[in-house]
């Protein structure tokens, strides 16, 4: 018994097939957050009550002054170059709790930005 090997499609003939793998459910992104999601479903729960250890912050520290500092201080370098900057919510937050200039600078953030966030 022999074995013929088939031809295998030309350049032409490969780019104009119908669909590609990424192309099928499995692959999009709605069908990857169902899968993520039954899985959560499935796990205990963590120490902290997350049910899901994957957006789980519970453990992460809280953000330093040196961060927040470096935060505020990068915005207004930004600011004074002729740029709208976008910090992360919990800068933004912090800096919005300290109060004092602070607070106003991350209200001038948030309307400035249009509520967007890095």
């Amino acid at each position: 018994m022999t074995y013929e090997r088939g031809s295998r499609p030309t350049g032409s003939e490969a780019a104009s097939s119908e669909s590609t793998a990424a192309d099928t459910p499995q692959h999009s992104g709605v069908a990857a957050w169902k899968r993520r999601h039954d899985t959560s479903c499935r796990l205990v729960p963590l120490d902290c009550g997350c049910p899901d250890p994957w957006p789980c912050t519970c453990t992460e520290p809280p953000l330093s002054d040196k961060t927040i500092d470096g935060g505020r201080d990068a915005a207004l370098h930004v600011l004074e170059s002729g740029r709208i900057p976008l910090l992360e919510a919990e800068v933004l937050q912090s800096l919005w709790r300290r109060g004092g200039k602070d607070r106003e600078l991350a209200e001038l953030l948030h309307q400035l930005s249009g509520g967007a966030l890095a």
